[in-house]
């Protein structure tokens, strides 16, 4: 395609209709994928799908999580937060937990200016999650997948929960 060919915007908020915080979407070609961009410290990704979509990145760092707990995690969160060794372990438990979070989040348009600690994600069970959303006034339920990238990334991408499995994973 030649340079220019595609346009990324913004659809409304699901919420509020606003087009300045709505998802991110492709305006030109015209199209009916869904798309979900996130990025981090030397990575990149987008995220496209025939559903709606959210996909989130973090580089694994030390969070302050004794700080950030109390206002993004739920109480079951938080026990399992804890129950970790501070220093890494419990910030890369923290970032698997916030990925989840943000996925959902950014499926369902809306973003984190949701109530973050009421949204559950059992991130310290293995496999795919289904969690259950009220962002968008009506209650939506996303299967969320944790993606297989190398240290020191964390990722999660968050599909309708009767969306097909398969996900493919492209490096470039």
């Amino acid at each position: 395609m030649p340079t220019g060919s595609i346009t990324i915007g913004r659809n409304p908020c699901p919420k509020c209709h606003s087009r300045q915080h709505g998802p991110p979407a492709i305006h030109r070609p015209a199209t009916d994928r869904w798309i979900s961009i996130s990025h981090t410290t030397g990575l990149g990704l987008l995220a496209v799908s025939p559903f709606p979509v959210g996909v989130d990145v973090e580089a694994v760092r030390q969070v302050r999580t004794d700080e950030l707990a109390d206002t993004t995690t739920t109480p079951a969160e938080r026990h399992a937060l804890l129950a970790q060794p501070p220093g890494t372990a419990r910030s890369t438990a923290f970032l698997r937990c916030w990925t989840r979070k943000e996925a959902v989040l950014k499926a369902t348009g809306v973003g984190i200016g949701s109530d973050l600690n009421q949204l559950e994600t059992r991130f310290w069970a293995p496999g795919p999650a289904h969690i259950t959303t009220n962002a968008t006034g009506t209650p939506t339920t996303w299967r969320v997948d944790t993606l297989p990238l190398p240290h020191p990334w964390i990722a999660a991408l968050a599909l309708p929960h009767h969306t097909p499995h398969a996900v493919t994973l492209q490096h470039h």
